[in-house]
């Protein structure tokens, strides 16, 4: 999906993005056993993922139409 992201003005792509922390699933997993996986288990399920811009980790962004796209790339303002 093409979009605008609101917070960065990056317009392209977007991207499946996680919740939480890695530095906090590895702590969790040298710790203790059961709090790491369930950890784990929710930063892969579909809760926590989300769609997002690739640069800033916004999740406000806006659709882009094919329309938009072609105009953006015609004027010259994507890097693609």
């Amino acid at each position: 999906m093409k979009i605008k992201c609101a917070a960065c003005d990056y317009v392209g792509e977007a991207a499946v993005l996680q919740k939480g922390s890695r530095s906090k699933e590895i702590a969790l997993w040298c710790c203790l056993f059961l709090p790491g996986l369930l950890y784990t288990l929710w930063r892969l399920s579909s809760d926590g993922r989300y769609m997002g811009c690739p640069r800033c980790k916004s999740a406000q962004f806006r659709p882009i139409t094919r329309r938009e796209w072609k105009d953006l790339k015609r004027q010259g303002a994507l890097k693609v």
